[in-house]
């Protein structure tokens, strides 16, 4: 019961903080999702923008922009919550990078112990301001399915995995109307995990949404390159 107690604490602190911080899929990363596990992981993430629409507008020239930053997850055997932040853009001419927020939280539909595929619901929300950019606005909401491969190995963990799904994005800037649009996007990559708890992550994303900075601007479709790594740690008192 004790234990009981103690993962419904921790999972609804985490969730909490994932509401209240108003933060999901960070801003210049690639969109993550909860990963099925057990256990509580730490990522560091960098990117990469891979095309036009990926790229940071400095008065009407297209620079290739950086992503840096980290996030936490807290996985449960039937859910998983994460929450992180990180700094966009990095290496753009005279532009200073903000922080972005970010957390998600998934459902695991599917997660049999001794079945390789795991299906999760997963949903998000973030939010990124630029005030060097006319106090340029970001809110992301992503929504949508969340399908991963535990592929049997001996000892290092191997996990690639796909999450296509909706967003919802509103853009504002300062004295004109925010707009808002549903768009879709799709991301995968692979996780690979040692048995000491220390791997490496890569995945690649992309999004495409329809004139999200006002009538006539055409699709929106960023390409972006996200990589890093991570750390798994084992909690005694949930049970891992």
């Amino acid at each position: 019961m004790k234990k009981l107690i103690g993962s419904v604490t921790v999972a609804a602190f985490l969730v909490g903080v994932v509401a209240t911080s108003a933060a999901a899929q960070l801003l210049g990363n690639g969109t993550y999702a909860a990963m099925p596990g057990t256990g509580v992981t730490i990522w560091g993430d960098y990117a990469l923008s891979m095309n036009d629409d990926a790229k940071f507008d400095v008065n009407g020239t297209l620079e290739s922009a950086s992503f840096g930053g980290g996030r936490i997850e807290l996985g449960l055997p039937m859910f998983g919550v994460w929450a992180g932040a990180g700094s966009y853009p990095i290496g753009v001419t005279d532009v200073s990078g903000k922080i972005g927020f970010g957390g998600g939280a998934g459902f695991h539909v599917f997660n049999a112990p001794l079945t390789p595929v795991s299906v999760s619901i997963q949903a998000g929300v973030g939010y990124y301001k630029n005030s060097d950019e006319a106090d340029a606005k970001f809110l992301k909401v992503p929504f949508g399915a969340l399908i991963a491969i535990n592929v049997p190995t001996t000892g290092i963990g191997v996990t690639p995995w796909v999450y296509p799904r909706g967003e919802y994005i509103t853009f504002g800037e300062a004295g004109f109307d925010t707009i808002g649009k549903v768009g879709f996007g799709v991301s995968g990559g692979l996780m690979v995990t040692a048995p000491m708890g220390l791997g490496v992550q890569g995945s690649l994303d992309w999004l495409s949404v329809s004139d999200l900075f006002g009538e006539g601007t055409g699709s929106w479709k960023p390409l972006t390159l996200s990589f890093g790594l991570h750390y798994k740690i084992k909690v005694p008192s949930l049970g891992m």
